[in-house]
């Protein structure tokens, strides 16, 4: 699958090194347009045909996510890349794919991208916007998940733990069911923070009213209603317990 870039950046040397980027290490790629501001930004978005923006967030006259809610359409998958943390909750609920720090791992781009290949087909602008949409009305008791072939909406209440598998999401429900998400742990990790959920290892997210007992051997395990059995890494172990009991000595 062939993908045209776009590259929104107030730093020249940024748009150079991801030029670079994606001669040298993406495949199929190629650099279309170029832009180093957020009204640039805008009228490349809006004159351009495209598959990928790598956009800037911090721009000279603006944010990259005012060069979003200037798109006529969003037909387009994003990917943010900033020297800063602080605004990665509120990119993905700009829908985006992905949100990386500078400088910018070469790894961590390339499997953004193979991310992005492996999907049916480009967003279009009505499911590009069901994770705004979802933020924007207030109903934070659903999770939306934008699968390979559909679209869930799931009541948190009905999640019991989230799995990472490669570059994916195995999101799993108390009555059984699994459902795989193109989207990364770290994405549902920020986008459920205060929801009740913790991460518990680096592969694991659980729902905590879901947890039923905490298991000391081995350095521990969490036990959930649906008889799941997740390890918990050892740095985490602390902070969880503290959580489970708060006031309390583990």
């Amino acid at each position: 699958m062939s993908l045209k870039v776009i590259i929104i950046d107030d730093e020249l040397n940024a748009i150079t090194t991801l030029e670079n980027f994606t001669r040298k290490y993406l495949v199929d790629c190629i650099v279309v347009g170029t832009a180093s501001s957020k009204e640039e930004g805008v009228k490349l978005i809006n004159s351009t045909s495209f598959d990928l923006a790598l956009l800037d967030i911090n721009l000279g006259d603006g944010t990259g996510f005012e060069v979003l809610d200037g798109c006529s359409n969003r037909d387009f998958h994003v990917v943010f890349t900033t020297a800063y943390d602080q605004y990665a909750i509120k990119a993905f609920r700009y829908s985006a794919m992905d949100y990386l720090l500078k400088p910018i791992n070469p790894e961590e781009l390339i499997q953004t991208v193979d991310r992005i290949r492996a999907l049916p087909a480009a967003p279009n602008q009505e499911q590009s916007g069901y994770a705004a949409t979802v933020a924007k009305t207030g109903t934070a008791d659903k999770l939306v998940v934008n699968a390979s072939s559909e679209i869930h909406f799931i009541d948190l209440d009905q999640i019991s733990h989230l799995e990472s598998y490669r570059n994916y999401t195995d999101i799993y429900l108390q009555n059984g069911q699994k459902i795989t998400s193109t989207k990364t742990l770290k994405y549902y990790e920020l986008m459920l923070e205060g929801q009740g959920f913790f991460r518990i290892h680096q592969k694991h997210l659980v729902r905590l009213d879901c947890v039923t007992r905490f298991l000391k051997e081995d350095g521990g395990y969490v036990e959930l209603k649906d008889g799941s059995k997740l390890e918990v890494s050892r740095r985490k172990k602390d902070e969880l317990l503290k959580t489970l009991m708060p006031g309390e000595k583990a």
